[in-house]
């Protein structure tokens, strides 16, 4: 899953890459994490525990590129989040920083979309503090489909619900962006009205 290019604007997986069934304590997490969805689908926790055994347990440190938007030839696995906090920002520079979407924590699901359909990565996410993060690959999920059908059926769901529940909370943030720019707008023709008198 690591790629060879050493360019830094490819995101890899930080220190070492293991088995999760290698580290029981993250595995029962992982499982437990996946299998915590909100009222109308969840996954049972075997079904969760089948997925958590195709992860492979990561480690970044803090400051470490997860992702990168743009980025195609990193696009075969995702990641549940386990432990510490990712920003998440388009990767694009306004003025002097970049656009941050959100800060997300332990059981945030990244990278889903991309291992579906293999498209380039459509955000930036950066390791804020140390993060464990549990990795599927498209291997993993292949063997998935192969072994437990139903289960990567429902791994589906939960994926789809996932990006649903991010589309809807971007929605809501290019509301307020857009409230927010109608409202300097309206400052700025009240200026230029009040300089041309």
């Amino acid at each position: 899953m690591t790629p060879s290019d050493t360019s830094p604007k490819i995101a890899r997986l930080a220190l070492s890459t293991r088995s999760i069934a290698e580290v029981p304590a993250q595995a029962a997490k992982a499982a437990e994490l996946l299998s915590m969805r909100g009222p109308g689908f969840s996954l049972r926790l075997d079904e969760a525990t089948c997925i958590a055994m195709q992860m492979r347990l990561v480690h970044y440190p803090a400051g470490a590129k997860l992702f990168v938007a743009g980025d195609h030839t990193n696009t075969s696995y995702m990641l549940l989040i386990l432990e510490g906090d990712v920003s998440v920002d388009t990767g694009v520079f306004v003025g002097a920083g970049k656009v941050d979407i959100s800060v997300i924590g332990a059981g945030a699901l990244i990278g889903e979309l991309a291992l579906l359909d293999g498209s380039p990565r459509s955000a930036s996410c950066t390791a804020i503090t140390p993060v464990i993060a549990a990795a599927l690959s498209a291997g993993g999920l292949q063997r998935l489909l192969e072994q437990h059908p139903m289960v990567a059926a429902k791994l589906a769901i939960y994926i789809a619900r996932s990006a649903g529940d991010r589309l809807r909370s971007l929605s809501e943030q290019l509301r307020m962006y857009d409230q927010l720019t109608a409202s300097l707008q309206e400052e700025v023709n009240q200026l230029r009205a009040s300089t041309a008198k």
